[in-house]
């Protein structure tokens, strides 16, 4: 995702989070191996790229499946997390009303 690498885009996103890269896409897991059911509990359609947002217990709250289109859509979903508007509405509602 080239969008997080924008200057602006990758100074708010590194003042509200811990960023952390993972590709799976090309590993293979039997069933009985304990990173098979986290990969599967984040990403079990394997859809790549997938943004995914922890609170501070670890609990999910806000996922984004496909890249980001733009700088200003980045700096969207950074409100949408960073504002706790993923507690009223999702992500695409809160796109267009914003827009």
């Amino acid at each position: 995702m080239r969008v997080l690498s924008e200057p602006e885009v990758k100074a708010q996103y590194f003042k509200h989070y811990v960023g952390v890269h993972a590709d799976f896409g090309e590993l293979q897991f039997d069933d009985q191996d304990p990173r098979h059911s986290m990969i599967a509990r984040y990403n079990p359609r394997k859809l790549r790229p997938v943004l995914v947002f922890l609170d501070p217990q670890g609990k999910e709250v806000a996922r984004h499946h496909g890249g980001l289109k733009s700088k200003e859509e980045a700096l969207l979903l950074d409100r949408f997390v960073s504002e706790r508007h993923y507690l009223k509405t999702d992500f695409k509602t809160f796109r267009a009303s914003a827009g």
